[in-house]
């Protein structure tokens, strides 16, 4: 029989071992950390058209160990060669969001991943910019998220979107990473304000949004930080719902203490940031300040842990 000491001795190896080599002693992979992923989406404000030639320039350097999806594999966010919009040269608020990350003391990797379609609604009455009734319809281009993964009803954007974050995220899975969703970016709503039915119908219809895409991704109440539309008054004509939508948004603000209020969504009030002079979209300063205001709220809603 081995003695006391063998014993011991041998569990020191094992112990050794497992520090080594980060496995158990019957050879099984220790757990790996969480990699952090945070999903940006929305219309043209989340596309940005801010100029990158506008920004300070220590905001165009690299970003260190914060990583974008390019439509293929994650790379180092570099604003100088990373395509962060529509077109070369122009940004929206991922690299504030970044920024902002940092300077509150997020550590470790950051991978943004986002999906943007200009001018494009959420409500299913829409398809695209045409308004075609209140009852949903199939394929029509919209971010609707139907009532569940086989609803014929499914919104083009949706399903384009969260093929997009599958997509991304096996890409960790395969390079034996273990993505989490830490949380949602959403800016979007001006479409929605052109109709009172589907300004009026915002906050449940994001509330749904959010449910539904957590269900597709397999993982509940994702945090999920929004923006506030249409700050400049008076509106553009076009808008003829603007005050409902700012009222719904507002109202769904889980510290509102209204009855629309939900756990885990905070809206972002873009109150005095800069926009272009078509006073609908942030011009490069105003697109700063809209990403650290993203930034801020995400992580005080998730608690500022890594």
């Amino acid at each position: 029989m081995a003695s006391p000491k063998t014993h011991l001795s041998l569990l020191a190896m094992c112990l050794l071992g497992m520090c080594l080599l980060g496995t158990g002693c019957q050879g099984t992979p220790a757990p790996q950390p969480a990699t952090d992923v945070y999903l940006l989406a929305g219309q043209s404000n989340m596309q940005g058209i801010g100029k990158l030639a506008e920004l300070p320039a220590g905001w165009r350097e690299p970003l260190d160990d914060v990583w974008f999806w390019n439509g293929e594999a994650f790379e180092i966010l570099d604003p100088a060669t990373t395509r962060l919009s529509t077109r070369a040269g122009e940004f929206g608020p991922e690299l504030g969001f970044a920024r902002g990350l940092r300077a509150a003391g997020i550590t470790g990797p950051v991978y943004l991943v986002k999906f943007h379609r200009s001018g494009q609604p959420l409500h299913p009455g829409w398809d695209g910019n045409t308004w075609v009734g209140i009852q949903p319809g199939p394929d029509r281009r919209t971010f609707h998220p139907g009532d569940g993964p086989d609803d014929p009803n499914l919104g083009r954007h949706y399903r384009n979107w969260l093929a997009q974050v599958r997509q991304a995220l096996a890409s960790l899975d395969a390079a034996g990473q273990e993505p989490r969703i830490r949380g949602v970016v959403w800016m979007q709503g001006e479409q929605d304000s052109k109709r009172a039915e589907s300004a009026d119908s915002y906050a449940a219809n994001l509330r749904r949004l959010r449910s539904r895409l957590g269900e597709d991704l397999d993982t509940t109440a994702l945090p999920w930080v929004y923006g506030q539309v249409l700050p400049h008054e008076p509106a553009m004509e076009r808008f003829v719902a603007r005050e409902s939508i700012r009222a719904q948004m507002a109202a769904l603000d889980a510290r509102s203490g209204q009855p629309a209020a939900t756990p885990g969504m905070w809206m972002v009030s873009t109150d005095g940031m800069p926009l272009l002079p078509d006073t609908v979209h942030y011009d490069a300063e105003g697109q700063r300040r809209l990403g650290l205001a993203f930034a801020a709220a995400m992580v005080e809603l998730i608690g500022g842990s890594n």
